[in-house]
């Protein structure tokens, strides 16, 4: 029998108050070189949250944030409106009494809209490659 997590526990809502201060923060410093310092932390702490809860829903969502701002810097590229709808989507994310999958994947999508790229680590294959020349070999 599976047991799926639904709730968050007393720890990642505390750290979320936490990464909501660091994106009011980056917020209100975008483009500015003090952001950077907000940013670490913002990283750090979303570090943190996985660390801590690896299995909960709700990393899910913060750790799909996280691969859109640390890969490559792009937490540069992103503007104040974006991180402040980021701070909504997590407020009314961890306001939820349960976080099913459901919750996850409308939280992941909501943040493409706002223009996050959640999966920046994607592999680009060739046309022109041959794979079927591989398994003649076995």
């Amino acid at each position: 029998m599976t047991i799926e997590p639904t709730s968050l526990e007393v720890s990642g809502v505390e750290i979320t108050k936490t990464l909501l201060g660091d994106l009011q923060k980056l917020q209100q410093y975008t483009g500015e070189p003090i952001a950077a310092v907000y940013a670490d932390n913002l990283l750090r702490t979303m570090r943190k949250l996985c660390d801590q809860l690896p299995f909960d829903l709700y990393t899910e969502v913060v750790m799909a944030l996280y691969d859109a701002l640390a890969f490559q810097n792009r937490w540069i590229d992103y503007t104040a409106n974006q991180y402040k709808g980021v701070g909504e989507l997590l407020t009314s994310l961890i306001n939820q009494e349960i976080i099913n999958n459901s919750s996850v994947e409308s939280a992941i999508l909501t943040l493409e809209n706002l223009g996050f790229h959640t999966l920046p680590f994607g592999v680009k294959i060739e046309e022109s490659l041959d794979t079927d020349d591989d398994l003649d070999t076995y």
